[in-house]
């Protein structure tokens, strides 16, 4: 499977303390030169530029072709032009990307991706995270998102992990921002 990563979704997992879920995800993951400078540059938190001092063995740097960039418009950023440019050079199943306006222009090039968010989502549904211990790390991180896309991606997750939702009398509303689960008024079960 060959990836192609952009600096969101690498600077956020691995900020997030969960580098280890991309090489158990995705094998090995190419970065452009311009996502490699965007996650080594002064202002990149401790806790990523530790882990890009070296590259780690399951990611590697490779350039894009210039004649493909070239094709990439010129409205996005420098790593999302890289990326992009790099993943229709080599054809690549899947495209980490967080930034919006490169994801449209991606899914017009006929480009799968996924950002932090599907990482996460993908590490949850195979059991390789605690979801609610990531979702409040995640909030703790300057990372956007919209609360309905939170929600929608990972209700089931938390559903699952709190089944009381479904047996209890008067639950409350799961509050995903704040990390409230159901909890049952008074303590009345149905069926107790």
């Amino acid at each position: 499977m060959i990836v192609v990563a952009d600096s969101g979704p690498l600077h956020y997992v691995i900020q997030l303390g969960e580098a280890s879920l991309l090489p158990r995800l995705y094998s090995t993951i190419l970065i452009p030169d311009a996502v490699h400078r965007e996650l080594t540059r002064p202002a990149t938190p401790v806790t990523v530029s530790l882990v890009l001092q070296r590259l780690p063995k399951w990611l590697r740097l490779q350039p894009a072709q210039r004649s493909k960039l070239d094709t990439i418009p010129t409205t996005l950023g420098s790593g999302e032009r890289e990326v992009l440019a790099l993943a229709e050079e080599l054809r690549a199943d899947l495209v980490l990307v967080d930034d919006q306006a490169a994801r449209l222009e991606a899914r017009r090039r006929h480009l799968r991706v996924t950002g932090t968010l599907g990482i996460l989502r993908s590490a949850a549904e195979r059991g390789m995270i605690d979801v609610p211990s990531v979702l409040k790390n995640l909030r703790g991180t300057n990372f956007y998102f919209d609360e309905a896309l939170l929600e929608g991606v990972f209700r089931a997750m938390i559903a699952q992990i709190n089944p009381l939702k479904s047996i209890c009398h008067g639950t409350a509303t799961v509050a995903l921002h704040q990390l409230q689960f159901p909890t049952c008024p008074q303590g009345r079960f149905i069926g107790h």
